[in-house]
């Protein structure tokens, strides 16, 4: 029999983070090393072979009919695999889709409350020109007394225009962005209803195989032939799960040097990225500065100008006269008043920004931090809280420890560690890994979930999963392995 999924599911474990390096090895050393592993694995492999020519013998004193049902069975597992781990991936496909659709929906409400204060602004910016100043500026043009005074005056209404004119601009390329936002949200929202349909259609198809299954195991449990039968099948599971164990664990720690430069690399380019956005930040915050500047001396000018307005208004024109001006000078401060406001919340948004990249950058400092070496043999920490020991190491040649416990007990991590991969399989059930430091490497086997990640620094006794999760280890069990430079090794509790 065969698990074809255990390939597939291998290949995505090994494209997870795994943990930081815990020490170097000279090339000698390494191929040692590797030659002495190679030994063992065909001393091994040897053994396991003898182990299923003789199942075989034993398979087949069976019964056609019964063989006929295993043969069912073993296609049945195949088939539950192969949905079990496209409905995984269905899962993880709607959960990005829900992200993407947040994260649009976010942006969208934060592009419609720019647009709103904009068309606020803009509407501002009309009633002023059209309604007010239009008269304002005309007449201030024609009481120039000289050249020079007329192009100042002209140089004040060019200063006003344009900034009226960028402000339009912003509004018209503002609603083109929320235009696509929506458009984008509403592409996105076609997209997850599509993942979700999609998902229940293989859950529905993953029921009914479990289902035709458990009525399988059912009438094979009538007999006691069929009880033998299945005996004999779980032993050549086991067997077979022994082989896909070794090659989890190896390749696993194989790729480890290999990804882990790879996430340095990736947290070197989020580094320079972060770098790069706190100089744009404070670029934003020079040119916030200059505008203010420029504002303080734009606003500088326009009290010189009316204060020298006024005195000859006072002059030539009744009470009446200088109190309109008055009151339309009252109205371009509070104009002035309400653009300071604004460049103030601007300059307290940037300051949050850059205080959210500095703890960034220091989350990502600290995520690199090396693991603190450990004893590379000595006692470990009982695994499962309030279990025992079903099936010490070895034996039926099985090359770990399985424990047994009260139900929904939680496994827990014997040491100190980082999580290497944190992966489900039909056959094995959730699977975790630690990087223990110091060449050693524990596995979790037969869990019914994970509570860890990939790339998590858990401590001895921190909760990893809930057992109970493999068809081969049975219920309320699961199984412990501890490698020591690749080589499983009977752990001490």
């Amino acid at each position: 029999m065969s698990y074809p999924c255990l390939g597939r599911a291998l290949g995505v474990t090994l494209l997870l983070g795994l943990g930081v390096l815990s020490g170097a090895q000279t090339t000698s050393e390494r191929l040692q090393q590797l030659q002495k592993d190679l030994q063992q694995q065909k001393t091994l492999n040897d053994q396991q072979a003898q182990q299923l020519r003789e199942l075989r013998s034993r398979l087949e004193h069976l019964t056609a009919q019964q063989k006929a049902t295993l043969n069912r069975l073993d296609a049945l597992a195949v088939n539950v695999a192969d949905l079990e781990n496209q409905l995984a991936d269905a899962t993880a496909r709607v959960a990005l889709a829900e992200r993407q659709l947040d994260d649009t929906t976010q942006q969208l409400g934060l592009t419609q409350a720019r647009v709103d204060t904009l068309k606020t602004d803009v509407r501002g910016v009309l009633n002023s020109l059209y309604r007010e100043r239009s008269g304002q500026y005309l007449a201030l043009l024609t009481q120039s007394k000289n050249l020079s005074d007329l192009l100042i005056r002209l140089d004040y209404a060019n200063m006003s225009g344009r900034h009226n004119l960028q402000v339009i601009n912003t509004l018209r390329s503002t609603a083109d962005l929320l235009k696509t936002q929506q458009e984008t949200q509403a592409r996105q929202s076609r997209q997850l209803k599509a993942l979700q349909a999609e998902r229940a259609t293989k859950l529905a198809a993953l029921r009914q195989k479990r289902t035709e299954q458990q009525g399988l195991l059912a009438q094979l449990r009538k007999s006691a032939e069929g009880q033998k039968a299945i005996a004999v099948r779980t032993q050549a599971q086991q067997a077979l799960t022994a082989q896909s164990i070794d090659q989890l664990v190896g390749q696993v720690v194989k790729e480890r040097a290999r990804i882990e430069a790879e996430r340095r690399r990736r947290l070197e380019e989020e580094r320079q990225r972060r770098e790069a956005e706190a100089r744009r930040i404070a670029a934003e915050q020079e040119r916030a500065r200059q505008e203010a500047i420029r504002l303080a001396k734009l606003k500088a000018e326009q009290e010189r100008k009316a204060r020298e307005e006024r005195e000859r208004l006072a002059r030539e024109r009744a009470a009446e006269a200088a109190r309109r001006q008055q009151l339309a000078l009252e109205r371009e401060r509070a104009t002035l008043l309400a653009r300071q406001q604004a460049l103030e919340r601007e300059r307290a948004a940037l300051r949050a920004r850059q205080s959210q990249v500095q703890q960034a950058q220091q989350q990502a400092a600290a995520d690199l931090q090396p693991l603190p070496a450990l004893p590379s043999r000595g006692p470990v920490g009982f695994p499962l809280a309030g279990g025992q020991v079903s099936a010490p190491y070895g034996t039926n040649g099985a090359q770990w420890v399985l424990l047994s416990g009260p139900p929904g007990a939680q496994a827990m991590a014997a040491l100190d560690g980082n999580v290497l991969a944190a992966t489900y399989y039909a056959s094995l059930g959730w699977v975790v890994l630690l990087d223990n430091g110091g060449g050693l490497v524990t596995g979790y086997f037969g869990l019914s979930d994970a509570a860890v990640s990939v790339g998590d620094r858990v401590s001895r006794g921190a909760p990893v999963g809930v057992i109970g999760g493999s068809p081969i280890f049975g219920a309320e069990r699961m199984a412990f392995q501890l490698r020591q430079n690749g080589t499983p090794v009977a752990p001490r509790f």
